[in-house]
């Protein structure tokens, strides 16, 4: 009797110490796949951050790029400008640009300005005078967010040109319009600008030329 129940209790403390040894071996398997996992997710997270550092860098690589070209055109403009006789620049406040010429019913209106987030809006006006026979509009501008509106109106209040810069494209819009005296009517007068900004980051330019 008493054979029986030593080799029950030794049978017991041996099936507890096989589940100890398996409840141990299970822990240091979990605990194993706990640590791989920590460092797999470490790993991605390490190579998400340098994927989006090497994004921020081409981006601002391509901002530096879009800035140094909008102003070389702007550069580029004014040489051109300048190689007519007669003329002399008139530099104004803040972000605005007036070119009056001395010959007659020439002149230029150039705006332009950098929005960092903000919103704004901001409108004017400028006249075309008798006599003139050429009108040419140049708009230039690109944003990284949000987004910039430019509306042109003609004398008789209808639109020139509506034209909106977001992300989705650098904006570069030029166009010439040369006319006879009994077409004049529809261009002679006071045009209307207007410039909205929604929390844009970005930055545009506006030239209005006439002769």
């Amino acid at each position: 009797m008493k054979t029986t129940k030593l080799i029950s209790y030794l049978s017991l403390i041996l099936l507890l110490l096989v589940a100890g040894i398996n409840l141990s071996a299970q822990q240091k398997v979990e605990e194993e796949e706990i640590k791989n996992l920590k460092e797999h997710e470490m790993q991605e997270r390490k190579k998400m951050l340098e994927e989006q550092q090497e994004q921020m860098k081409f981006m601002q690589r391509e901002m530096a790029e879009r800035q140094r070209e909008i102003e070389a055109r702007a550069r580029e403009a004014a040489r051109e400008s300048m190689r007519h006789p007669g003329v002399y620049y008139s530099q104004g406040e803040g972000d605005f640009v007036f070119v009056t010429p001395e010959q007659r019913n020439q002149s230029q209106l150039t705006l332009r300005k950098n929005f960092t987030g903000t919103s704004d809006t901001s409108s004017g006006e400028f006249d075309v005078e008798e006599g003139v026979r050429q009108f040419r509009c140049v708009i230039n501008g690109n944003v990284r967010s949000g987004e910039i509106i430019i509306r042109l109106e003609y004398p008789d209040g209808k639109t020139f040109k509506d034209l909106t810069i977001n992300s989705s494209a650098d904006i570069s819009f030029s166009q010439s319009m040369s006319f006879k005296e009994e077409e004049a009517s529809r261009y002679i007068g006071t045009w209307k600008y207007e410039i909205e900004a929604d929390k844009a980051e970005g930055n545009y330019m506006l030239q209005i030329m006439t002769n």
